[in-house]
């Protein structure tokens, strides 16, 4: 499939037509196609990464009027997630345009998370600079619709809604210790302790170690 056919089907996917084709092109050439860093989607990844945050930032604050900012860290941590950038990227086949070095051809880098991830930020990227932030955002609000809207209980286990809220209050994440396991194989529960390095300490007992 030649470059223009391969962009033309990738714009359909994303419901946007670029101006300038070198942009999008720039957002699909991985790392390993150049040594020279500054004709990769590197930069791109980077600029869209901060364009999606704001993006679904400014999403949750309008659609979530009486959310605190614990449940909006909660909600955007797991909308721009690389899982679920990811995700995102396998929808529309992304993986398929993507432009890579001879050896990551033939070694799986064209359907790993990570990579997958970063290329639909640079991708976020590359539609900023083509054409604005109202076009990244349509961009962005049609393909991650499906991932808007979730109960934060359903978000995110106790460990890492531990983690969230003493990053917010500023504090470092914590140690964790098994002070014991009881029951059958099959069905173990745990009794975990979790401290600070200030000193301050809790015990909870569950059925899995979150």
């Amino acid at each position: 499939m030649n470059s223009n056919k391969a962009f033309s089907q990738l714009e359909q996917r994303l419901g946007y037509v670029f101006k300038n084709k070198l942009l999008l092109k720039n957002a699909l050439i991985h790392s390993s196609h150049l040594h020279d860093e500054t004709a990769n989607n590197e930069r791109l990844e980077f600029h869209g990464d901060r364009v999606l945050a704001l993006i679904v930032v400014d999403y949750m604050f309008n659609e979530y009027p009486t959310a605190g900012v614990g449940e909006l860290a909660i909600r955007l941590n797991k909308v721009v997630s690389r899982k679920t950038c990811s995700e995102i990227a396998k929808s529309i086949d992304l993986g398929k345009y993507l432009i890579l070095g001879h050896d990551a051809r033939h070694s799986g880098t064209r359907t790993r998370a990570s990579v997958l991830g970063g290329a639909i930020e640079a991708v976020i990227g590359a539609v900023y600079h083509d054409g604005g932030l109202e076009e990244a955002r349509k961009l962005v609000l049609k393909l991650w619709q499906p991932h808007l809207s979730f109960e934060v209980t359903d978000a995110i286990d106790p460990k890492s809604e531990l983690q969230e809220r003493l990053q917010i209050m500023g504090k470092e994440i914590p140690t964790y210790r098994v002070l014991k396991k009881e029951g059958p194989s099959h069905a173990p529960e745990f009794q975990i302790e979790v401290s600070l390095s200030s000193g301050e300490k809790a015990v909870s007992q569950g059925m899995t170690k979150k």
